[in-house]
């Protein structure tokens, strides 16, 4: 592995020293693999290249306590003086570590939005129609939060669309950001900007990750190329 650590990726932003650790970690744990035999996206489409952030997160603590620095510092970088305090609601399953960990980095390291620290929901994969809790999402919105979704990927952007629904029909306001971890760059941020997604947050574009996954000798840069070529297929994706 080539020790790098200034990188220049194709997006044009600068990985620093923070941001080669965070992939030199997210690689170590198998968070993005290429693949011979192609995997099915929700989209539909065939990829050789997969994102996860599953159990290979949740395996390993310090990789979420990274990913939770990175999308406090984001949200910071971000927020407007008239934000209220940040509660992250994960898409299920996948985004919900990545909502959790934010939340309690946050806390820890005092790295507060506005004063404030970070605080998540939970949104459920099958509503409930008994107990305390029904519907979608674990508790009530409240006047004083600022939602936001979050999730590991995005590639057609149908999963942030649906769980904006699901936002709704548990009587959330339509105003929630959303955080995406990896922008697979097929579509998404298009679709949601269509949406009348306003704020939408990407912590790292797939090509960049690839790219600089090659320059640290971590892939063969056949397998860079492969996923720019896939990625310049599918440009804009249908969500349906």
């Amino acid at each position: 592995m080539t020790d790098i650590t200034n990188l220049q990726v194709p997006s044009g932003v600068s990985y620093k020293p923070f941001d080669i650790e965070l992939l030199k970690a997210m690689f170590e744990a198998g968070f993005i693999k290429h693949s011979e035999t192609p995997f099915t996206l929700k989209s539909g489409i065939q990829s050789n290249v997969y994102v996860f952030g599953r159990e290979d997160l949740t395996d390993n603590p310090n990789l979420e306590w990274l990913i939770g620095q990175k999308i406090t510092r984001l949200l910071t970088e971000t927020a407007t003086p008239e934000d209220k305090q940040v509660c992250l609601i994960g898409i299920p399953t996948a985004g919900t570590p990545f909502a959790q960990t934010a939340a309690m980095v946050s806390w820890y390291l005092q790295c507060f939005v506005n004063s404030r620290p970070v605080c998540h929901r939970i949104m459920k994969e099958v509503p409930k129609d008994h107990g305390a809790h029904k519907g979608w999402i674990n508790g009530k919105p409240k006047p004083n939060h600022s939602y936001w979704l979050v999730d590991n990927v995005a590639t057609n952007g149908a999963s942030k669309l649906e769980a904006r629904e699901k936002m709704r029909a548990d009587g959330y306001p339509d105003s929630a950001g959303v955080v995406i971890w990896i922008d697979r760059q097929q579509g998404a941020l298009r679709r949601l900007e269509e949406a009348d997604f306003n704020r939408v947050i990407v912590a790292y574009n797939l090509l960049d990750v690839t790219f600089a996954y090659g320059e640290m000798g971590l892939w063969p840069k056949e397998a860079v190329k492969a996923v720019e070529d896939e990625i310049a297929a599918h440009q804009f994706l249908p969500t349906a």
